[in-house]
């Protein structure tokens, strides 16, 4: 009786733990039917309480062209870069995002957990054209979170505040620049 006991506080320390904290998973959606694989394993986030609201962290900034809009962009082009994103962060400026830069085209999915503001996802080709767009993703609840795929492959993908392909008119096949 005593072991069940400890079991089971270990296992609810152990959700507990998990679900305050938060993680950020970064998917690649194989060609074939009802298969998801993991590209990048799960790993602890920065509580929200700790970060800034703007884009401060260790990754790169580059300014884009994007929507007739100069954007300024942290790269996330690393794994552990890309699993983290913006997750935790409490708000981020109008004319800032995250460009994630994968090494290879495929159906690469997203997820809002630990996000605290929604947002606008823009998927690119390899030739930095918008292949399929996601407007006003809200942050995970315990309820749901869904996973957003392209149904084609990128290479690019552009996180932004949400309202801005609504506010500039983004469209498929518009294509952005770096500056």
């Amino acid at each position: 009786m005593k072991r069940r006991v400890i079991v089971v506080a270990l296992v609810i320390v152990f959700l507990v733990i998990s679900v305050s904290v938060g993680y950020y998973y970064v998917y690649e959606q194989p060609n074939s039917i009802n298969s998801t694989t993991p590209v990048v394993a799960t790993s602890l986030t920065t509580p929200a309480n700790s970060v800034s609201t703007a884009i401060t962290t260790s990754n790169s900034t580059v300014k884009i062209m994007f929507a007739g809009v100069v954007l300024t962009v942290e790269l996330a082009t690393t794994p552990e870069e890309q699993q983290r994103g913006l997750s935790g962060r409490v708000s981020m400026p109008a004319d800032h995002g995250m460009l994630f830069v994968f090494n290879q085209q495929a159906q690469w999915g997203f997820w809002m957990i630990d996000m605290h503001f929604p947002l606008d996802i823009i998927w690119f080709s390899a030739n930095k054209q918008a292949v399929f767009i996601e407007q006003d993703l809200p942050p995970c609840t315990p309820q749901a979170c869904p996973v957003f795929t392209s149904p084609v492959n990128a290479l690019y993908v552009l996180e932004v505040n949400a309202g801005f392909v609504k506010t500039y008119g983004v469209s498929i096949g518009e294509s952005f620049t770096f500056v």
